[in-house]
């Protein structure tokens, strides 16, 4: 469902946010512990910098930092500044003014609100500080995607 641009922006930010403690981190640091390509990492993290979501400081003593505690900062922050999440929860067939009161909805219209109201309650009330607190080990790539079971391999 999540862009690889995305999953590594997760990857990145949620790093950041479990290994900063208020000091700046670097992008090779990042980069080499979440095995993200560091060109790909540094456009990644120059967009959330422009964003207002990270700064950054060069020179000795440099590197990322969340301008917001973890707790502040949602995964529609990170997500948005590379994923028009919006756009995916528009009519999956398409139609612009699906179930508008003018126009008669899709055929999957009610089912699919309640996919997109799910979707987003989830990007908006879910935190960095969230996914660093849940017992992950940070110290290498975040796990995401879904658990592996006998009939799905690892994703």
């Amino acid at each position: 469902m999540l862009s690889q641009t995305c999953e590594y922006a997760l990857r990145a930010a949620s790093y950041i946010a479990a290994h900063a403690a208020g000091r700046p981190v670097l992008a090779k640091d990042i980069a080499s512990d979440t095995k993200i390509p560091l060109k790909y990492l540094q456009k990644m993290l120059s967009e959330l910098v422009r964003r207002g979501i990270l700064s950054s400081t060069r020179g000795i003593g440099g590197g990322f930092r969340l301008l917001r505690a973890p707790s502040e900062v949602h995964l529609a922050d990170v997500l948005g500044a590379f994923d028009d999440t919006l756009r995916r929860t528009t009519c999956p067939f398409g139609n612009e003014h699906c179930g508008d009161d003018a126009f008669p909805p899709c055929p999957v219209h009610h089912r699919w609100n309640k996919v997109v109201a799910a979707y987003k309650s989830f990007l908006f009330s879910t935190t960095l500080a969230d996914l660093t607190g849940s017992g992950f080990d940070t110290s290498g790539p975040i796990p995401v995607g879904l658990p592996s079971t006998p009939e799905r391999p690892p994703v």
